[in-house]
């Protein structure tokens, strides 16, 4: 089982926020509640909060932190209708008791009455790393914040049960909200919403009443983009409001084809990595957006690449619609919008993709609670796809399907040094932003890069297979980097012969009902998955050769290399550990 850490919040009653608080989150619409953040103007390691909340007049209101959306192990702030603040969290089975440590503490900074509302501001500061072994270490990942009111009956609880309480966190009506609290304070500019753009965006399309579509339209570039060479200095997702829920990710590509070539018109559904003849080439990302993500920019000293007379006028807009409840009727206009520039940058930009291939190779077995994939960008790979000075990876976005629960990213160097370049202790399918690194990543030639993934499938009661349905998984990193590079995919699965290998291993030992003449999803469902099977796929997986795409934007394996000899996987660093001023 999967054990979650808590939030303890060191909140000193003479603290004073002398400083405009820069983050802010709506958290529940029915008690008109936000929390603002920021870092302590003297000191980066400490965390300035303030949790704005509305409630009745006599009664309360609850804040929890947690790293997924569940209420056992989670910390909490309770407010009464006195505006009383209390400490407390909760145990495995979600009942509150309260914190008596007289050093932790909170206190309202403002109050005003509005008729029988109250309005209350309460205020605390905690240090990033608390350096309790109880504690949740405040990480660049993503935190799930539970807020809610409590009634008379559950304030009164607490004023008897001082110790302890005895009420379910469960039995509160509690609003859930996602974000990054340690983000990243590199500078990057703000692009007006008024700058140069253009929309890339569906028109009248039909979503189809099926659970996964992969809707693909061409477009040609405005003219005065053709022209000459332009950055991309910003992109942003446009999703129109009835297709809310069900527009999944969204990627504009560009077509690496002559500029005189022509591609035909195309505008309905698509496969993503097997897209109909004449867009194949069109696979170079210049924009993407997915569950969660905001508007992203580019650093001063890059921008994405676009227009130009040698380059082609056509790019794709690739709509993944995950449709579960099969709705019918929905009319979608959504699509990326780009802002661009004519002054050019320092560095061309690119997004580059790491992780698994889209496959059913790279599968899971059911009922477990932490089952690893990874994906390999090996050093041969960077050593031919990557610029001799090398490149700067600035952001990174994350990308599983609905059982991903951590996913990180690691730089293996060629002195076998390891370089953490982003991780998601308690990742959510429903929050992928593109995220700022905490600093820039330099990955250089020989490198290798590994993306590693771990999954939950206890409510699953078949075999998740690898794929592009959003009941299949994937595992990949979309990295954004200057200066831009050959290498565009980069990714694995498990060898085929070695596949083959395991499934016949598993007829003689384990008596499954595998077959050669079997697809691989038939196979993988011949077996029956217990603890012990699951744990032999889970070592295979982590020892068996591999198959390798190192591509260009084209879609082709880079020149140079036969791509088939590299079999043998890097050493697998299991745990990840980050770093701590804890002694």
């Amino acid at each position: 089982m999967m054990v979650q850490r808590v939030i303890v919040f060191i909140c000193l009653l003479e603290s004073v926020i002398l400083y405009e608080l820069r983050y802010n989150v709506p958290l529940d619409e029915t008690t008109n509640s936000s929390l603002k953040w920021d870092y302590d103007q003297y000191d980066s390691e400490v965390l300035q909060f303030e949790w704005s909340v509305t409630r009745e007049y006599d009664s309360g209101a609850v804040l929890a932190f947690t790293n997924y959306e569940y209420m056992n192990n989670a910390d909490l702030l309770v407010l009464d209708e006195s505006d009383r603040v209390y400490d407390a969290y909760t145990n495995d089975d979600s009942m509150i008791t309260l914190d008596n440590d007289k050093n932790i503490d909170c206190h309202v900074k403002s109050r005003k009455t509005i008729q029988k509302m109250k309005q209350s501001v309460v205020s605390c500061k905690r240090p990033v790393d608390t350096c309790d072994e109880h504690d949740y270490v405040i990480d660049s990942g993503t935190v799930h914040i539970m807020s809610g009111k409590l009634n008379q009956r559950q304030l009164l609880e607490i004023k008897e049960n001082r110790s302890s309480l005895h009420f379910d966190l469960r039995n509160i009506k509690l609003h859930l909200q996602r974000v990054q609290l340690l983000k990243s304070q590199e500078k990057f500019p703000t692009i007006s919403n008024d700058a140069l753009h253009y929309d890339f965006l569906n028109s009248n399309v039909t979503i189809p009443n099926v659970d996964t579509t992969y809707w693909c339209k061409r477009f040609e570039l405005p003219s005065d983009i053709v022209k000459e060479p332009h950055h991309i200095i910003r992109f942003d997702g446009v999703v129109s409001p009835q297709s809310e829920g069900v527009v999944h990710h969204m990627e504009l590509f560009h077509c690496n084809i002559p500029p005189e070539k022509e591609v035909p018109e195309y505008n309905r559904p698509c496969t993503a990595e097997q897209k109909p003849m004449g867009l194949t080439e069109c696979r170079r990302v210049i924009g993407a957006w997915a569950l969660g993500a905001a508007n992203f920019s580019y650093p001063k000293e890059a921008g994405g690449t676009i227009g130009g007379k040698h380059q082609s006028k056509y790019v794709v807009l690739e709509v993944h619609f995950n449709n579960p409840d099969l709705k019918a009727g929905i009319i979608d206009h959504s699509g990326i919008r780009i802002y661009y520039t004519r002054e050019l940058r320092k560095n061309d930009a690119a997004i580059m993709e790491v992780g698994l291939e889209y496959n059913p190779k790279n599968s899971i077995p059911p009922h477990l609670a932490a089952f690893r994939l990874s994906g390999y960008c090996l050093g041969p790979c960077t050593n031919v796809g990557l610029p001799e000075e090398g490149i700067t990876v600035f952001a990174s976005q994350l990308h599983t399907h609905l059982t991903g629960v951590q996913v990180f990213t690691r730089i293996i160097r060629k002195d076998g040094t390891i370089e953490i370049l982003n991780i998601d202790r308690h990742y959510s399918p429903h929050f992928q932003e593109i995220r700022i690194l905490q600093k820039p990543i330099k990955i250089y030639k020989g490198d290798t890069i590994l993306h590693t993934c771990i999954f939950n499938t206890r409510e699953r009661k078949k075999m998740t297979f690898g794929g592009f349905s959003i009941h299949d998984e994937m595992c990949v990193n979309y990295m954004h980097y200057y200066p831009k590079a050959d290498l565009e995919v980069c990714k694995t699965s498990v060898n085929d012969d070695s596949l083959n290998e395991f499934f016949s291993a598993m007829y003689k030992v384990d008596y499954a009902q595998t077959d050669e003449n079997k697809t691989v999803e038939q196979n993988y469902e011949s077996i029956t998955w217990t603890p012990l099977t699951s744990a032999i796929l889970q070592t295979f997986y982590e020892q068996a050769p591999i198959h390798f795409s190192c591509n260009g934007s084209n879609g082709n394996y880079l020149s140079g290399e036969n791509w088939n000899k590299y079999s043998a996987q890097e050493p697998l660093q299991r745990d990840v550990s980050l770093p701590s001023n804890c002694r």
